[in-house]
């Protein structure tokens, strides 16, 4: 199923497991989709309740402290592929219930907020169950909303959501074409990116130049020309994957870097004729340093 909501709110993946990103507060917290249950990151909870500086390092300190925890926290936890920014990884979740449960042993005046919250959530998901468009709906909405929080404009966000669209359908032909490993996505992805920027580091240089951190997504971080030429590589490396019936790495990646440069040709000649390099350092946060890695 595609969303309109992909990298930052939902993709499909392997093991059964749809990521969706909601807000509480001006907290994102990802909801996992498993066997028509809802789970959450443990991690993300206890950042939304703490906010912790070392998430990891906190909760073993509270399994220490709450020895009924601990002993139950087999039953709490179920490890699940979660999408993060760039690949998927095996995260420890937990249902409604035993969120609940961990909310108790954790004193934070956001406690109370965070359960009506949760329940809020679980009405949410009874809607969506008895009309299933709502889910679509919804999660365009969830993506407006924190865009929005992210100091974006109106304009800004109807290109970011149709640029979203040509990502899904990109990595769409990619497990079409036997891109399996999260690995091959990632170096597709810093392809498309090396070859039109020019920069050795790929994504993460890019990511340095705008002063983000490695877990932010770097598409919500560039302005629309940005957004426009990353697009056009994606679209062309697709056409030329459908012309050519490219399958298997090798074939994709010769896809890639063959339309990327397009799309550097476009970058060149547009910046000839505005004398000023389209790669931004401009980033949507309050105070860039503060979030340098």
């Amino acid at each position: 199923m595609t969303c309109l909501a992909c990298n930052h709110i939902k993709m499909s993946g392997i093991n059964n497991t749809i990521t969706e990103i909601s807000l509480f507060d001006v907290f994102e917290v990802r909801k996992i989709r498993y066997n028509e249950e809802r789970y959450f990151p443990i991690n993300d909870i206890v950042f939304v309740l703490t906010e912790s500086k070392n998430v990891v390092d906190y909760i073993k300190k509270l399994k220490i402290r709450d020895k009924e925890l601990l002993k139950g926290w087999g039953q709490i936890v179920t490890p699940l592929w979660v999408d993060t920014k760039w690949w998927r990884q095996k995260l420890n979740c937990t249902n409604t219930k035993w969120a609940l449960r961990i909310l108790q042993s954790i004193s934070s005046p956001k406690a109370e907020p965070f359960k009506q919250w949760l329940a809020s959530l679980w009405n949410e998901r009874l809607d969506e169950i008895n009309n299933p468009e709502l889910w679509i709906q919804r999660a365009k909405a969830r993506a407006i909303e924190i865009r929005r929080k992210q100091w974006h404009d109106e304009k800004w966000i109807t290109k970011r959501l149709q640029s979203i669209d040509t990502r899904n359908s990109f990595t769409d032909l990619l497990k079409e074409r036997g891109i399996k490993d999260w690995f091959e996505y990632a170096l597709l992805t810093n392809k498309v990116y090396s070859v039109w920027l020019w920069v050795p580091g790929w994504a993460s240089e890019y990511r340095n130049i705008k002063w983000i951190k490695k877990t932010d997504n770097l598409r919500d971080h560039m302005d629309n020309l940005e957004i426009a030429l990353v697009d056009l590589a994606e679209a062309w490396s697709q056409k030329i994957m459908e012309e050519k019936w490219s399958k298997w790495f090798e074939e994709v990646q010769d896809a890639v870097i063959i339309w990327s440069w397009v799309a550097w040709e476009a970058r060149d000649t547009i910046e000839k004729y505005i004398w000023k390099p389209i790669i931004s350092d401009k980033n949507y946060k309050p105070d860039s340093k503060k979030w340098l890695n």
